[in-house]
């Protein structure tokens, strides 16, 4: 019994470090401003596994100032330069171009990782006995 509790709680530890980190790349989203952006440049940077990598540099309109963003998340190509996205602003918390497939994946990761943990606390003990 002892086993399966202490998995329950290595479960419930991984999917609550899954949820603060999904939670924190969502703070843009949530307290942000949703505006149309411009990528006007692209920053050079080297990488380990590639040659370079580029990310891009927004340009837009927030709050009557015009503001100019490196978005370090994820990476354009060098020939993007013009093209406008929907992006999410908050000058707390940065720039955010919204839900993307690994947000999706890891917040259901984060949700199951919690759930079965709970599952296997709440657990009875007759349920995992092996009778001989």
């Amino acid at each position: 019994m002892a086993i399966i509790r202490t998995f329950g709680i290595i479960l419930i530890l991984l999917g609550g470090f899954l949820a603060y980190g999904m939670i924190g790349s969502a703070l843009p989203m949530i307290f942000g401003e949703k505006t149309e952006a411009t990528i006007v440049a692209t920053k050079r940077v080297a990488n380990k596994r590639f040659t370079y990598v580029y990310y891009p540099v927004f340009k837009f309109i927030y709050k009557n100032k015009t503001v100019e963003v490196v978005d370090d998340s994820g990476d354009v190509m060098e020939s993007s330069v013009g093209l406008k996205k929907l992006v999410y602003y908050d000058e707390n918390y940065g720039v955010s171009r919204g839900f993307t497939s690994s947000f999706i994946i890891f917040s259901f990761m984060s949700a199951s990782f919690l759930s079965f943990g709970l599952i296997s606390l709440l657990s009875k003990e007759k349920y995992l006995r092996f009778r001989r």
